[in-house]
């Protein structure tokens, strides 16, 4: 009995005397998560007004107006859930390649970092060629670490590759070769490498990889070596530049990358329109949206730089959306935001306005817009000057085909026919109203609309009417063209939603 005292009172210390201790034995503190936000001190200090931050502050901008460079940091918390989440809920069988996915390290009992991963968009607007590759870069930390870039596949890497680094880890039953491959088919689609030069109008985008950051890491700089700006007459690299990005660790706030909420869907009125009626339900009165113009870039003419057109038809939006304020009793948030940014996504319908010059559209603008249809927004496309300098209707209808490709195979580019809801949605119009090409008498006028439709439902349009000349006259004596623009605002409003 005597000899069970001291474990007994051991017990009594343990439990109300040691509490604290108690708790952090059984109860550890959770472990706080890290990620890497730009730097704006060492972005300061490099002197170079190229380099700026973006306006969701996740990325760090080169911007030299011929071309741009954004450099993300990719949390293991957003590559598991935004940018993989299919290929993350198996533990060590997890398909996704740059993480360790949702498997907790029984020796550490929590999940550390496979990698340190970026993503690295590049657009050439105006420059001949570009190239990067990713094995000339590194990345340099407050500690002296410097981690070098990975290859992709270990046949045509100099050092270190994605490859080789799954190969050493691989097992050698069925399911390990399975797991490797669904791997590195991912790190083929996504992970860059010196591939083809990228092209004027072109953009690329991808993932670039390094070994993981110590915990003591408290700043980081990603050390483009060699970014490739020209070429010789021979084809070979011959002018570079020497690109540094700062970032600095912060703890993860998960808020930051969840999904934007668009401000249209947030209502939980219901959203009948009374068609055929001329008046619409009262669910959408006092509704806020937003209403978006694109920013594109054109080419003036052969040869010349590309330039940024930020305001074609400066008065035509804001016409409109004091016509749908005025009729319809909405609340219109007007905005003008480029095509690449993530501000896009909050548009409940987005326009581009295209003027006499033709807009370039990269691939990730075209993306982009597909990802505003996907949040439920509407795209409308109207021309704003009449020109004979590119084939409008034609270029803007295979932007629509490009946009559709990116969805799912549910879609079609067809005409939109005449008994549709934005001919009706709010009041009835004509099929289509008539537009500045009838006034002016345009040769090769078409009396139709056409639509880009996913799912079957209408998501997009191309106009040649040139609706927007007749907005930015802010003329209400022929309310057609305006009464056009409430319809779609109301169909997108109570219809579209985000899939």
């Amino acid at each position: 009995m005597h000899r069970r005292l001291p474990l007994f009172f051991a017990f009594i210390l343990l439990f109300f005397g040691c509490d604290k201790a108690y708790r952090y034995v059984f109860f550890p503190p959770e472990r706080i998560e890290y990620t890497l936000m730009p730097d704006p001190e060492l972005l300061a200090l490099a002197n170079d007004t190229c380099y700026y931050i973006s306006r969701d502050s996740l990325s760090v901008v080169y911007d030299k107006k011929s071309f741009k460079i954004e450099v993300k940091y990719l949390s293991d918390y957003q590559l598991n859930n935004y940018e993989f989440p299919e290929d993350s809920k198996d533990g060590e069988f997890s398909a996704n390649p740059f993480t360790f996915a949702n498997w907790v390290d029984p020796q550490l009992g929590y999940t550390p970092n496979r990698f340190s991963v970026f993503k690295v968009s590049i657009y050439n607007y105006a420059s001949s060629k570009l190239n990067f590759d990713p094995e000339l870069s590194f990345l340099v930390t407050d500690r002296g670490d410097i981690l070098a870039g990975y290859g992709r596949e270990e046949k045509s890497s100099r050092n270190q590759s994605i490859e080789s680094y799954f190969r050493k880890r691989k097992g050698s039953s069925g399911v390990e070769d399975e797991i490797f491959e669904r791997r590195m088919g991912i790190v083929r689609q996504t992970v860059l490498y010196l591939g083809r030069p990228i092209f004027q109008g072109d953009s690329r985008e991808g993932i670039v990889v390094y070994d993981p950051l110590h915990e003591s890491v408290e700043k980081v700089k990603l050390v483009m070596n060699n970014f490739i700006i020209g070429y010789d007459e021979n084809n070979e690299p011959s002018e570079f530049l020497h690109l540094q990005f700062f970032f600095r660790r912060v703890p993860l706030n998960t808020a930051t990358f969840a999904p934007p909420v668009v401000a249209a869907d947030t209502s939980t009125a219901t959203s009948t329109i009374v068609t055929g009626g001329g008046t619409i339900a009262a669910s959408l009165q006092g509704r806020t949206f937003e209403m978006h113009q694109i920013r594109y870039r054109v080419e003036e003419e052969e040869g010349a730089a590309v330039q940024q057109d930020w305001n074609a038809k400066p008065n035509a939006l804001s016409a409109l959306a004091r016509f749908v304020s005025d009729s319809l009793k909405m609340r219109p948030i007007l905005r003008t935001t480029p095509a690449e940014s993530p501000d896009l996504l909050n548009a409940k319908v987005a326009f581009i306005l295209c003027g006499p010059s033709k807009p370039l559209i990269a691939d990730i603008e075209v993306q982009s817009l597909a990802n505003l249809i996907k949040r439920g927004g509407f795209l409308f496309i109207d021309n704003s000057a009449f020109s004979s300098n590119y084939l409008y209707f034609d270029q803007m209808v295979a932007l629509l085909q490009n946009i559709g490709s990116r969805l799912d195979r549910q879609v079609r580019v067809t005409t939109i026919p005449n008994d549709h809801q934005i001919y009706k949605a709010w009041k009835r119009t004509s099929t289509p109203p008539r537009g500045m090409d009838d006034i002016e008498n345009m040769p090769d006028r078409r009396n139709y609309l056409q639509g880009l439709f996913w799912r079957d439902q209408l998501v997009a349009l191309v106009s040649s009417k040139g609706y927007s000349m007749l907005w930015d006259r802010n003329d209400r004596s022929d309310p057609e063209p305006f009464v056009l623009g409430a319809n779609v605002i109301a169909y997108a409003v109570s219809t579209l939603r985000a899939q």
